[in-house]
């Protein structure tokens, strides 16, 4: 799956821990028993199709994405990770050719306030975090910013492998980037509903475009490896929710009216002791019958 299932996301893998008083928290440093290392798409014989990197203090370094239809595999993308002293992440980076793109983290109180977005040191996007409160803490609201001029330009569209992977669909915004408006920075806001530790709805809006898209999410007892990652960020949101989601529904609505739905179901096959995937499949209603199948490796887990 592109988006890290990460994936995609992504991709990354540290889980979070709860509190002794069972409070939402997000410790975005490995107190997991379990690191993802390796992901296979479709079949888990030959190359996999991400490749997890980790330091002597079990910190994630490195993901690599390998492009496993040629014989051998052939190294497509390589995102590498820094970190704070308080073992929260820094920044990601994807270097291709001339193009370095970077995401920042900025914390209140080990709490994500503000993520960036730039291209070769300069920004193109911030997201804003909202929170309830300092006690939960769990985020109700992100605003973002972009910078229409830079999304205007569709022949980037092709080297932005972080943006996709991590933060967002670059065709969505290029929808915004395009749209008749004379202002020179969009934005849209996302609104988001839990139900105890899992995300179950993401309201988003694009005004610039009229456009709203209403992400609903239903969840089994199966836990989610990107638990956690809050730089796990694309794909609904995947890093901060526990449980592994079993059912998804998008309903698109351009000035209020609904044009596009779809619904995509899991089926995780195989879990391990502690409820931890290692295969599952995904299907969607527009394609019934059609099934994609991901595998997942632990460090744990793996006999060389």
């Amino acid at each position: 799956m592109k988006k890290l299932l990460f994936a995609l996301f992504s991709g990354i893998f540290v889980i979070l821990a709860f509190s002794s008083c069972n409070k939402y928290e997000e410790a975005m440093y490995n107190k997991s028993d379990y690191q993802i290392k390796y992901i296979w798409y479709k079949s888990n014989s030959g190359e996999p199709n991400e490749v997890y990197t980790y330091d002597k203090k079990k910190m994630l370094t490195q993901i690599d994405i390998v492009d496993s239809a040629h014989v051998g595999g052939i190294l497509a993308e390589t995102f590498t990770f820094t970190y704070n002293k308080d073992k929260t992440v820094q920044s990601v980076t994807h270097v291709s050719g001339d193009m370095t793109e970077t995401v920042n983290f900025t914390y209140l109180n080990r709490y994500v306030k503000y993520m960036t977005y730039s291209i070769n040191g300069a920004i193109r996007l911030t997201s804003n975090f909202y929170r309830d409160d300092e006690k939960a803490a769990k985020i109700t609201r992100i605003v973002e910013v972009y910078d229409r001029q830079f999304f205007e330009d569709m022949q980037l569209y092709s080297a932005t492998a972080l943006y996709d992977r991590f933060i967002g669909d670059f065709a969505k915004v290029q929808e915004m980037a395009t749209a008749n408006t004379k202002e020179l920075t969009l934005y849209s806001t996302k609104n988001i509903t839990y139900d105890g530790d899992n995300i179950v709805k993401i309201e988003e809006s694009y005004p610039d475009i009229h456009k709203s898209i209403v992400t609903t999410m239903s969840y089994g007892s199966v836990l989610n490896p990107y638990y956690g990652l809050n730089y796990c960020y694309s794909n609904n949101l995947l890093g901060y929710s526990k449980n592994a989601v079993a059912k998804k529904e998008v309903a698109t609505f351009y000035d209020g009216t609904p044009t596009n739905a779809e619904i995509t179901e899991y089926n995780y096959f195989d879990v391990n002791k502690d409820n931890y995937p290692r295969v599952f499949t995904y299907t969607t209603d527009k394609n019934p019958g059609v099934f994609f199948k991901t595998y997942i490796t632990y460090s744990q887990e793996y006999k060389d």
